[in-house]
């Protein structure tokens, strides 16, 4: 069995730096799972980052967002049996999470899972029960964990290149083609007991800002009438060029050099965090008190 974790980032090094040895040291103690990071975008910092400590990675030309990223991994390496894709922002807390989500998929037949805030599930619609573990099904979630098998990604295909000068969105897209041909019942499935423990979700500041307009059911429009089209397959496309650097260590993880500040690198993002999230509260009280003065 061949299992393959990615890290998806976007012009963030600091993040880089921050979370993906909690992933390295799990996969380099494992050697049914390998591991790789994937850039969107020639953001020279990660580049040169990873190049320093050998770490692999693809990184393309352009910044075509993260559905197009996970795209060029599946296209490179298209021969394992399960696929983790993970936001840059998530610091792992217990590695179990891989392996309880291959074995519900193994023993349910699911095809594609989601993990994220309990707070962003929508329109909950079941629980799936299995032993001690209890799969919530929604229509509507997010995206920064997903797990996909192979099976299932040869029946829908890729993340839908519509969405690549948007630099976003997809992921409901392409999580509705499971539904379309009948490999779940809804495109949301979460176990619960991951919700916590496992990560630990983090919210730094967006690096995409863009203004579009949305739907009743909280989503992009342009993503909903996709959806209402009910495609069953889009192809694996990727766009613009992209390069592979340090592949040979996808297989041999003691080539990796471990950086020493790795524990520092930790504390200054959340340092900077607790800085954001104290800023973000502030703001959030000064809308609440004018919005009273106002009425």
């Amino acid at each position: 069995m061949k299992n393959l974790i990615c890290i998806n980032t976007y012009k963030s090094s600091e993040l880089v730096k921050a979370f993906i040895w909690d992933y390295i040291d799990f996969v380099k103690n494992r050697d049914d799972y390998k591991f790789i990071v994937s850039l969107d975008g020639d953001d020279k910092e990660t580049i040169n980052y990873c190049n320093k400590y050998k770490i692999p990675f693809l990184y393309s030309d352009i910044n075509e967002g993260v559905g197009i990223s996970k795209n060029r991994v599946l296209t490179s390496f298209n021969n394992y049996d399960y696929y983790f894709f993970i936001e840059d922002d998530i610091e792992l807390l217990n590695s179990d999470v891989f392996d309880v989500h291959i074995k519900l998929s193994q023993e349910l037949n699911i095809h594609h899972f989601s993990l994220f805030e309990a707070r962003r599930i929508r329109e909950q619609k079941n629980i799936l029960k299995n032993n001690e573990f209890h799969i919530i099904q929604a229509m509507y979630g997010g995206a920064p964990f997903n797990f996909f098998t192979k099976k299932g990604i040869d029946i829908v295909g890729g993340f839908h290149t519509h969405f690549a000068k948007y630099k976003r969105f997809g992921h409901t897209e392409h999580s509705y083609r499971f539904v379309n041909n009948n490999l779940v019942k809804y495109p949301f499935n979460i176990i619960e007991e991951c919700l916590d423990g496992y990560f630990r979700w983090n919210d730094p500041i967006s690096r995409i800002k863009i203004s579009v307009e949305v739907s009743e059911n909280r989503l992009f429009v342009e993503e909903e009438e996709l959806i209402l089209e009910k495609l069953k397959f889009y192809p694996i496309k990727t766009i613009s060029p992209y390069h592979e650097n340090n592949i040979e260590n996808m297989s041999s993880l003691d080539n990796i050099i471990y950086d020493k500040n790795i524990s520092k690198n930790k504390k200054y993002f959340y340092f900077k965090l607790n800085i954001l999230e104290f800023v973000r509260n502030i703001k959030s009280k000064l809308k609440y008190m004018i919005k009273r003065f106002k009425a």
